[in-house]
């Protein structure tokens, strides 16, 4: 393993990621949106107006009730309970529960994007060959792209965490009188399991980039990963499925178990020209 040549890489992707606003502006626009702006107005419609208790009947409050009173964790289950307004009740289960698959939407979205331009970039911007013909070994090229996708992605996503613990807990320690996104399961969750998420993520469209010829053939390939987040929003909101601490921790291991699989399957690339054969033809 080369450093110098692996940071040359690393330098030279994330120089081009920040390059081209058509690759950098949607990931931060869209990290803010879904998880500053949504929380944001969530937080302060449910905490400081009548909206939400106006327009629930007591009808609709007996199954939100019977939900809370079944609800897996007891921490959350006693905090929702102890809450006076069905208002409060709702802010404080959606920042805790169900923003959590949003952030890792946003960390598979934006690692998509960069990794998608790795191989498949170079393809369109005529680099590749240059490449190929470098004294580079296949696993530092691959090592170095990898880096450089992580690097971008997990900058924005850490960064989108920070400016929500202010802005968020601006407008709801009042109301909860604790600070949101400190807890265990999101320590857990920005820490451990979004890492090794965003990691796989850009391995296995590494790899894809690396097959395809396209920038846009290896999005439509890679976006099939944003399949399993969008079911996990809707068990998350049924209350199926419960990220736990312990949940995630088992997670962030799988993951890292799977990254050692497919930097295996990388090890494998060990011929340029058949690894770049669809590439150049």
């Amino acid at each position: 393993m080369n450093k110098r040549i692996i940071g040359a890489i690393v330098q030279k992707d994330i120089k081009s990621t920040f390059a081209s606003k058509k690759i950098w502006v949607p990931m931060i626009i869209l990290s803010i949106l879904l998880c500053t702006v949504v929380p944001s107005v969530v937080s302060y419609i449910g905490l400081n107006t009548e909206l939400i208790n106006q327009t629930t009947d007591k009808d609709i409050q007996k199954p939100i009730n019977a939900f809370i009173e079944g609800f897996p964790n007891e921490t959350m289950r006693e905090k929702l309970a102890a809450l006076p307004e069905l208002g409060d009740k709702f802010v404080y289960f959606f920042l805790n529960f169900m923003l959590i698959p949003f952030f890792l939407m946003v960390a598979i979205i934006n690692s998509l994007v960069t990794s998608s331009n790795s191989f498949a970039g170079e393809k369109e911007r005529k680099t590749l060959e240059t490449l190929l013909f470098a004294p580079i070994s296949i696993m530092d090229l691959f090592l170095g792209k990898v880096i450089a996708s992580f690097i971008p992605t997990f900058m924005i996503t850490f960064l989108t965490f920070l400016i929500n613990i202010f802005v968020i807990n601006t407008i709801t320690y009042s109301s909860f009188n604790e600070f949101v996104f400190l807890s265990s399961t999101w320590i857990l969750l920005m820490f451990w399991v979004i890492p090794a998420l965003v990691i796989f993520n850009i391995v296995l469209n590494v790899l894809i980039s690396a097959k395809v010829k396209s920038f846009q053939e290896a999005q439509q390939f890679g976006g099939i990963l944003v399949l399993p987040i969008v079911g996990l929003i809707i068990s998350q909101a049924t209350g199926l499925f419960f990220m736990s601490p312990m949940m995630l921790f088992i997670i962030g291991v799988a993951l890292l178990v799977a990254n050692g699989v497919l930097l295996k399957v990388i090890t494998k690339f060990n011929q340029r020209n058949a690894l770049f054969e669809s590439q150049i033809h």
